[in-house]
């Protein structure tokens, strides 16, 4: 045949090209890396021969290493990534191909998003993803991740209800989907259920917000209420070493908005509601103008708390030859408490190394971090502390001219400034090692093997010490001498392999996910606790106790789960326009019995890119890429603690008396073998856009979830049964909702601007509660709360008012309680049922202390080497009840004061007050008015807040080069420094709820630690 074709016959190096590749065709291997404009790598590029099938991408160092055939010599190698100008190059002699791709005009930026257990570029994402970047947490003087992350995401709900130092958030992903823990996953670096509270801020790269089933069904058993995921910063490969310090030191300022009136005036008020109720007043005028005479004491909040110091440290070193890269970082945090005493804050210390090396087709990266945390406080509760600076009038101080610490007939017992000085303290002291050590193979050029073993290993212990305090002229603090030791240990240990595979046919592209883990958890604590210990050393003495009761050993608070679990995905795209994605995972976990331990949840999304169709071409200008997407799933939650079903026993140390003598007994808990997942359907439709040459983006979804089988409590057990009751998969509740979020980018040569905003809502309703029972109603305080079918989750429950009796003829004319002697100014309800009487079948629905229209707003500038970022968050919609003295005047004479706040109450002049007029505790007007849970109680809680300002200047680089510096950027800082609200006497913030809206949380007296406004300044260096 080849000598028909006039071919020579030799196989010789004279042999004519075409004959070589046809007899014995040679692979050459190309290799290079993909950078963008900022010398940055592009990860997940595609990189193809044109013409051909033959194509890879590069990996997340934008790194890429293709085997074609001599041949090809010639043709071209194509480089593409969505949102860059492709660029193609000829293949010649060299082996080695770098380029630099260019944004496209034409279409947005598609930075790469972390998702579970891999990476897509943003336009190939089919679920609801929101990715954000480190530039949006190191910024802000935060000691923990989670607030920094406030208002930078749609749905992504965090409160915080406490500002001491050291102390959490509250965080919930688009709401309340189940009557338990709705607290999502956390994974960090591949590792799940790490503290993210206890990262370094500035260690972060991104976090991703997994919020749909499309995105977060890959997790499974623990996804039903979303997913974050952290990306920590690394190295990166061929990067010259850079040192790099970020600090911000400054002073917290607390926010105390509650005012009492002036003792004087709180005497005259107090005579006004014993006159109101028909008694004689307490004070002469001649008492009242003594007290105006010796002017106000201190004994209030604003004398117990102080301003105090918060700085932050940060210094990386980060750098990478041509097969390694490293980053070795190491932060301080340290925020003192603004309560006056012995040196109370919250110290961390965080140290991490990333380190990556590469050895041929071998990957191996290894991220150790340790954090070693300390709090210190004082020896009682912060609600206990404010309640009794707040409850005592301005009659008095807390010492006198020589220093004692001083009590009255309020406060007879003990002072708490003595508390804080002197009273003892709390300190914990723990230390946390994170590790994960993980390897990636490349087989073959389309199929990677990955191995991760990693997790986090815990050490707290706490150390308390109650003092003794002796009071003047009489009371004693801390005479029960308490100390106690107490020492709690955990792991978590996970182990994943999983193999990615990755193949382009033309304009088909397919990936697929194969994987396996294993995640085992073990907890143990144990605590020693005595009384009447040594008053100077706080040891064992003569008289000493030990306390039976809240003294444990580690065999009886030890813990062991584990969770086992095969997951998938595949991903497959058509013209990079039409995109389908399928995740599945299977969970097994010891939390239930053998035959309920396995859970299948599988999901399928799909996207499609409009602005890639031609019917849209003509619109490209203006319309730069429009994807719409949807997703339909199932997830699941096992946040049920473990061995429940199982029968469990435990001791009683008093059980009850005899002859004499306390004695032990037994209790147990019935198991229940049924128990197994809660499911959450979720279904989510949305679409993102960009216009106008990408200055506008814009991204807004919908969703809807029913989740079934939640774990819950019988109700229709007597409590005389004598056991308790496991839980049960008896619940049902969706949540529903939507979010829209938009940029728009504003630049010129000079100045560029950016403005971000997000707004969203969510709305849950109870579809079935449990057993016997479609509502439940606890009676917290003077009003309750109230879970019922067809309503949400848990709300305010009690009478409505319908303002004040304004005269005889009217308390004549009106409903009233039964046995109740009301007058005009106090509180009228409104008599729902028409039965001519007020009763318990006209209380009503007061109110959701859920938020309700969550929104952020971010706004930057730069401009000549100055810089502003001002950040905005808030809520539209929430109702706070609130109760006790900061509400009530005189509260139960618990309180014996009034506050600035109260004195806007019913007189015959001031007939539509806020408040019913002044009377007496246990008069039938203070019955009426404070004793019938009522919708007085009830607050505005909507708030915006301007949460961080910055104002930077960057020194010009000329300058700085001559100092050897590469970048120096200080700035100036303000934390909450404006709060917008009705509510102005407390922070609007607070809550009695945790994360779930427990149906027995106590009710909100407003006595926790107050918001703390922080003044500062910051300095950016890099070498």
């Amino acid at each position: 045949m080849l000598l028909l074709l006039g071919l020579n016959y030799s196989y010789g190096s004279a042999a004519p090209l075409a004959v070589r590749a046809l007899i014995n065709p040679l692979n050459i291997e190309l290799t290079g890396q993909v950078l963008d404009e900022q010398q940055k790598p592009l990860p997940g590029t595609t990189v193809s021969v044109v013409g051909t099938t033959v194509g890879t991408t590069t990996d997340e160092n934008g790194r890429y290493r293709l085997s074609v055939p001599d041949n090809y010599v010639g043709r071209s190698l194509a480089f593409s990534f969505i949102g860059f100008t492709k660029q193609t190059v000829v293949i010649g002699q060299e082996r080695t191909i770098n380029v630099t791709l260019k944004v496209d005009a034409g279409q947005s930026l598609d930075e790469v998003v972390v998702v579970g257990y891999g990476q897509q570029s943003k336009l190939s994402v089919t679920g609801a993803v929101d990715q954000i970047k480190s530039q949006s947490i190191e910024s802000k003087p935060v000691t923990n991740v989670l607030q920094a992350l406030q208002g930078e995401s749609p749905n992504l709900i965090i409160q915080q209800t406490n500002f001491s130092p050291g102390s959490g958030v509250n965080i919930n992903i688009r709401g309340l989907g189940t009557l338990g823990d709705n607290t999502p996953l956390i994974v960090i670096d591949g590792i799940i259920g790490g503290d993210i509270n206890l990262l370094n801020p500035n260690d972060i790269a991104s976090v991703s917000v997994l919020k749909d089933a499309g995105s977060a069904a890959i997790y499974g058993s623990r996804s039903a209420n979303g997913v974050l995921l952290v990306t920590t910063k690394s190295g990166k490969l061929n990067q010259k070493a850079t040192i790099t310090y970020n600090g911000s030191y400054g002073m917290q300022v607390p926010y105390v908005g509650l005012r009492k009136v002036n003792a004087w005036d709180n005497a005259y008020y107090k005579n006004l509601s014993l006159i109101n109720s028909g008694l004689p007043p307490i004070y002469t005028p001649d008492d009242i103008q003594a007290l105006r005479a010796q002017g106000n004491g201190d004994w209030e909040r604003q004398s117990i708390l102080q301003n105090a110091p918060q700085q932050l440290h940060n210094v990386s070193i980060t750098g990478g030859g041509a097969n390694s890269s490293y980053l070795i970082s190491a932060g301080l945090q340290d925020q003192r408490s603004n309560f006056v005493g012995p040196s109370y804050g919250y110290k961390k210390y965080n140290i991490r190394l990333n380190q990556l090396s590469v050895i041929g087709k071998l990957r191996v990266n290894t991220i150790l971090n340790y954090v070693k945390s300390s709090n210190k406080s004082h020896s009682n509760a912060d609600w206990v502390i404010f309640a009794d600076a707040d409850r005592v009038p301005l009659n008095y101080s807390f010492q006198d001219a020589d220093g004692n610490y001083l009590t009255n007939p309020v406060a007879s017992q003990y002072n708490v400034k003595s508390v804080l000085e002197q009273g003892g303290s709390y300190k914990s002291d723990n230390d946390q090692f994170f590790g994960n050590l993980n390897a990636e193979l490349s087989i073959t050029k389309d199929l990677k093997l990955t191995g991760i073993f990693g997790g986090t290993l815990n050490a707290n212990n706490a150390f308390f010490r109650r003092l003794q305090v002796n009071n003047y002229p009489a009371g004693v603090y801390g005479n029960d001498r308490t100390v106690y030791d107490n020492s709690f240990k955990n792991s978590l240990l996970n182990t994943q392999l999983f193999a990615d595979y990755t193949k382009r046919l033309g304009d088909h592209s397919i990936k697929v996910l194969l994987g396996a883990s294993d995640e085992y958890y073990r907890s143990n604590e144990f605590q020693l606790q005595k009384t009447l210990t040594d008053p100077a050393l706080g040891t064992p003495t003569t008289g000493t106790i030990l306390d039976p009761v809240a003294s444990y050993n580690s065999n009886a608070r030890t813990n062991e789960t584990r969770i086992s679990s095969v997951f998938g995905r595949v991903n497959y795209s058509f013209k990079d326009r039409y995109y389908l994605e399928g995740n599945f995972r299977q969970d097994g976990s010891s939390k239930f019995a053998s035959g309920r331990r396995w859970g299948f949840f599988p999901s399928l999304a799909g996207s499609w890119l409009l602005s890639e169709e031609s019917f849209l071409e003509s619109a490209k200008n203006v319309v730069n890429n429009l994807k719409v997407r949807a997703s339909y799933g199932l997830v699941g939650n096992q946040n049920v603690n473990a061995y429940q079903y199982q029968t469990n026993f435990f001791n009683y140390a008093n059980a009850y008396g005899f002859n004499n003598t306390v004695v032990g007994g037994a209790g147990f808990n019935l198991g229940n073998s049924d128990l197994t997942w809660e499911k959450s359907a979720i279904l989510n439709v949305g679409t993102d856009a960009s216009f106008l040459q990408n200055k506008l983006t814009l991204s807004v979804d919908y969703f809807n979830k029913v989740t079934s089988d939640i774990l819950y409590s019988r109700q229709d057990i007597p409590l005389l049964f004598g056991a308790g009751f496991p839980d049960y998969n008896v619940a049902k509740v969706r949540n529903k909702g939507w979010e829209v979020s938009a940029t728009y980018n504003l630049n010129t040569k000079a100045v560029k601007q950016s403005f971000s905003v997000n707004l969203a809502d969510n709305k849950n309703t109870l579809l079935a509660l449990t057993y016997g029972a479609d509502q439940q109603i606890a009676n917290v305080d003077a009003f309750g709360f109230i879970r019922k079918v067809g309503q949400p989750i848990t709300q305010y429950w009690g009478y409505k008012t319908n303002g004040y009796f304004q005269n005889q003829a009217d308390v004549d004319n009106s409903p009233k309680p039964d046995g109740v002697d009301v007058g005009p100014g106090d509180l009228k309800f409104t008599d729902f049922n028409g039965d001519g009487k007020i009763d318990d079948s006209d209380k009503i629905v007061l109110g959701n202390p859920f938020p309700r229209y969550t929104f952020g707003f971010n706004y930057r500038l730069a401009v000549k080497g100055f810089d502003l970022n001002l950040f905005i968050q808030g809520v539209g919609k929430r109702d706070v009840m609130l109760r006790g003295e900061e509400v009530e005047p005189f509260h139960y004479n618990y309180g014996a004061t009034m506050y600035e706040h109260q004195t806007d109450f019913w007189t015959p002049t001031n007939p539509d007050a806020r408040y019913p007029r002044l009377a007496a505790i246990g008069s039938p007007s203070n019955t009426n008015n404070w004793r019938y849970g009522s919708d007085v109680y009830r607050y505005n809680g909507a708030y915006a807040r301007l949460r961080n300002v910055q104002i930077g200047y960057t020194i010009p680089a000329e300058v700085t080069k001559k100092l050897g510096v590469q970048r120096l950027r200080v700035s100036l800082i303000g934390q909450n420094l404006l709060t917008l609200s009705q509510l102005k006497f407390i922070d609007p913030e607070t809550s009695e709820f945790n994360n779930n809206l427990n149906l027995n949380a106590a009710s909100n007296s407003a006595r926790s630690y107050p918001l703390p406004i922080f003044y500062g300044f910051g300095l950016d260096l890099s070498l």
